[in-house]
């Protein structure tokens, strides 16, 4: 029995090892299965989700360099990830596939050039705003100093008005002050210089002609043609309006109250310009003088002008 006892523990002892080799024998291969299938999985996924065309189709092409996009290398990762979305829609039994939003690495760029650009925009903004502050500025100096021209050129022209009002009384005072221009060269004889001194007159250089009847006068005054030198002398200066001085030549034509075709004129006018005077008496004296002693040959003219000289001074009949 202690026999029998000791063989059948014996044979326990071997069954038990036996099944120990064969747990382990059998935990190794699971463990191995295990290591094929994870090693095997990945690759027979890959192939089920992504195929091999994309495979297929990189064969006899050059390798892409490394960072570079091209068309086709896009357009497979796209088809890779839509092909990834439905492997784990399906694993997640999922009707609808999840949305998987990858960066695209053209629009990345493409966002950083409008982020660079809308930058430099902000800072053109920026320079803008600024030399529109300073164009402003610019501006509103512009126009203080306009102001400030004006105002000059207003005052410029007050001053050239008055130098030009001054200038012209210089000239009125140095023609005052300045001696008379000389009268004409004589022609040597008295009946020359008569002729040229009334030739003056005729033809409206009346202030020769006057400067010619005073040297005339100066000249010859034993001359024959000397009362009337005076009388010519006279019609100047009522021509200027210079009645004293008419008063005076025309006088002196008169001495003596000669009997010349110019004499009944000479006396007319002798009393217009004792009336501009204001001095009607001796006016209506010179009047009856008319009257008495050239009414008879004056012309109607004349007679008219002394009737209207009466009545304007108030001469006696």
């Amino acid at each position: 029995m202690a026999h029998n006892g000791f063989s059948d523990k014996k044979r326990d002892w071997k069954l038990r090892g036996r099944m120990t080799a064969g747990a382990s024998i059998v935990a190794l291969t699971l463990a191995f299965g295990a290591v094929t299938t994870a090693v095997l999985v990945p690759a027979v996924a890959h192939a089920q989700l992504f195929g091999d065309e994309d495979e297929e189709e990189d064969l006899g092409r050059p390798a892409t360099p490394a960072g570079a996009w091209d068309e086709k290398r896009l357009q497979r990762l796209d088809r890779n990830v839509r092909k990834l979305e439905r492997a784990v829609a399906r694993t997640e039994n999922k009707k609808n596939p999840p949305i998987l939003i990858e960066p695209d690495p053209e629009v990345v760029a493409l966002q950083a050039t409008v982020d660079s650009l809308s930058r430099k925009q902000d800072e053109q903004g920026e320079v803008i705003i600024r030399l529109t502050g300073q164009l402003e500025e610019a501006l509103y100096a512009n126009q203080q100093l306009q102001g400030v021209v004006n105002a000059q050129n207003a005052r410029i022209d007050v001053l050239t008005r008055r130098a030009d009002v001054a200038d012209a009384h210089m000239k009125d005072i140095e023609a005052m002050l300045a001696p008379p221009p000389p009268p004409p060269a004589s022609t040597g004889t008295a009946e020359g210089d008569f002729d040229q001194a009334f030739a003056l007159m005729t033809s409206g250089q009346t202030d020769d002609a006057g400067r010619a009847f005073e040297s005339f006068t100066a000249t010859w005054p034993e001359a024959t043609q000397l009362p009337e030198a005076w009388f010519r002398l006279g019609q100047i200066r009522s021509m200027k309006q210079d009645a004293s001085g008419a008063v005076a030549a025309y006088a002196t034509a008169l001495k003596g109250w000669p009997k010349t075709s110019w004499a009944p004129e000479a006396t007319v006018r002798l009393a217009g310009a004792l009336t501009d005077s204001n001095r009607p008496t001796d006016a209506c004296l010179a009047l009856a003088q008319f009257d008495k002693l050239y009414a008879k040959t004056a012309t109607n003219e004349h007679k008219t002008m002394a009737k209207t000289l009466k009545a304007k001074d108030k001469c006696p009949a």
